[in-house]
C-alpha cells in the first residue's frame, strides 16, 4: 500500500487515508515527426485546374501548395506537393504493442482564384489512420500509399499517390515543436489563402474513399 493523502484531524482524532497503487503497466507513447508529399494525381475532375491536398484533425490542418492539373492529372514537384511537417504523439498499451488508432482526414480541395465566395471547396475526402504509416522499431521510415476518393458528380474516383516520411523520437528532441494541433491553415507558410479551414465549403454528400499501402519497389 502507499500513502495517497495526508493526515487530517477531525474531532480530535487523526485520520490516515491509505490506498493502493495500480499495478497495471503504464501506457507507452512515442512522438513522430511526419511529412506527407503528393507525388501523383489522376482521375481528377476536368473542370478543376487548381487543387491542393490537406490533412486535418479536428479544426487544425497542414496542406501542400497549390497544384495545377492538366487533362485530369497532375505530378506536382516536391516543393508544391509537400505538406508542412508536424509532430504527432501516438499511444499504445505497453512497449511493443500496436499503436492506438489515430485518424486524420485527407482532403482534396479545389481552388477558384477568381471567386469572392467559396474560394476553396472540399470535393473529396478519406479517413486515414496515421498509426499504420509510422514505425517504432526504426529511427525513420517512408511509406507509399495510394488513396482513391469519390468526388460528387463524377463517375470515377480521384486517385492520389503519396509518400509518408516519419521520424521517431524519444520525446526529448521534439519538446520545442508543436503537435498538429498547434498548426492551422491561417499560420501555414504554404497555405494558398488566409481563410481558416472552417470556411472551406464542403459538399453535403457523404464522401468515401479507400487507402492502399503500396509495396516497396523491387
Amino acid at each position: 500500500p502507499s500513502l495517497l493523502a495526508g493526515a487530517g484531524a477531525r474531532g480530535g482524532r487523526r485520520i490516515i487515508m491509505m490506498g493502493f497503487r495500480n499495478n497495471k503497466k503504464a501506457p507507452s507513447s512515442l512522438r513522430f515527426e511526419v511529412e506527407f508529399c503528393v507525388t501523383k494525381m489522376a482521375g481528377l475532375p476536368s473542370k478543376y485546374k487548381h487543387l491542393r491536398m490537406s490533412l486535418t484533425r479536428k479544426a487544425k490542418a497542414v496542406s501542400c501548395k497549390e497544384i495545377f492539373a492538366m487533362n485530369s492529372t497532375a505530378e506536382p514537384s516536391a516543393v508544391d506537393g509537400t505538406m508542412q511537417k508536424f509532430v504527432c504523439t501516438l499511444y499504445r498499451s505497453a512497449v511493443g504493442a500496436p499503436f492506438d488508432e489515430k485518424k486524420y482526414k485527407l482532403s482534396l480541395i479545389r481552388i477558384n482564384p477568381r471567386a469572392l465566395r467559396e474560394k476553396e471547396k472540399r470535393i473529396g475526402s478519406v479517413s486515414i489512420n496515421l498509426a499504420d504509416y509510422v514505425r517504432a522499431d526504426a529511427p525513420s521510415s517512408a511509406e507509399e500509399l495510394r488513396v482513391s476518393m469519390a468526388v460528387p458528380g463524377e463517375d470515377r474516383a480521384a486517385v492520389i499517390t503519396m509518400t509518408v516520411v516519419s521520424k521517431c523520437y524519444n520525446g526529448t528532441e521534439m519538446d520545442n515543436m508543436s503537435d498538429i494541433s498547434g498548426l492551422n491553415i491561417e499560420t501555414s507558410s504554404v497555405a494558398t489563402s488566409q481563410a481558416s479551414l472552417n470556411s472551406i465549403e464542403e459538399d453535403e454528400e457523404d464522401l468515401h474513399g479507400d487507402v492502399v499501402m503500396l509495396p516497396p519497389p523491387s
